[in-house]
């Protein structure tokens, strides 16, 4: 009987960690764009087979490469791409002279976010298009992050939030003097706290919620 006991609990335990070994496998999504630069070009591998070059101007240069998932990207010293697993395309930006020498970037496998000092850009994987919103001449950027499927920048009078399917940046103001504390952001949610609320959006919202704290 003790026997039988301690082979079913066995059983048991082996079963529990491969669900959650499973679990954690799927939560994984496997880079499948590997980006390489040569004579000039910028070449995306989509899936080790397919490849699709976009061509560099003339002294133009790669500050930035990145893959993640289904999404790869890159940022020159006068424009932003993006490709992913879908579009077949690389969709590019043009950017002022002063914006590509500061600007944040974030890459998670559905969402690639660019934030310079006039304006936050974002490409959904799943719209397959650039959203932007313009940003206050005097604020100042406290974090700009991607989670899978949604995007958030905040700056000390705003934030802004995306889903990776809404058309547009979801804002919500903050205080003159409300301060943003601890930022947390997960695969589809975003929560911040500030000095007077908790503030959270998640990716298929159409407004930030909140909770008075004061």
């Amino acid at each position: 009987m003790l026997r039988y006991r301690i082979t079913l609990l066995t059983l048991i335990l082996f079963t529990i960690l491969g669900y959650t070994i499973s679990s954690s496998a799927e939560d994984d999504i496997e880079d499948l764009i590997d980006i390489a630069e040569s004579k000039g070009k910028v070449i995306a591998v989509i899936n080790g087979e397919k490849s699709i070059p976009v061509n560099l101007r003339q002294n133009e240069k790669v500050i930035w490469s990145e893959s993640s998932g289904n999404l790869g990207a890159f940022l020159t010293d006068s424009r932003f791409f993006v490709i992913s697993t879908t579009s077949g395309a690389w969709h590019g930006l043009r950017l002022n002279m002063d914006e590509p020498e500061k600007a944040i970037t974030s890459l998670s496998p559905f969402m690639a976010l660019l934030v310079t000092s006039d304006r936050a850009i974002c490409y959904s994987a799943k719209t397959d298009k650039f959203v932007e919103a313009r940003l206050p001449l005097f604020d100042e950027l406290v974090t700009a992050e991607t989670g899978r499927y949604v995007a958030v920048v905040i700056t000390t009078g705003r934030a802004l939030g995306l889903g990776v399917k809404s058309p547009s940046f979801i804002e919500v103001r903050l205080g003159v003097k409300e301060t943003v504390g601890d930022v947390k952001i997960t695969l589809n949610k975003v929560t911040f706290r500030t000095s007077d609320r908790l503030l959270s959006f998640v990716a298929n919202g159409y407004k930030w919620k909140e909770l008075r704290l004061k």
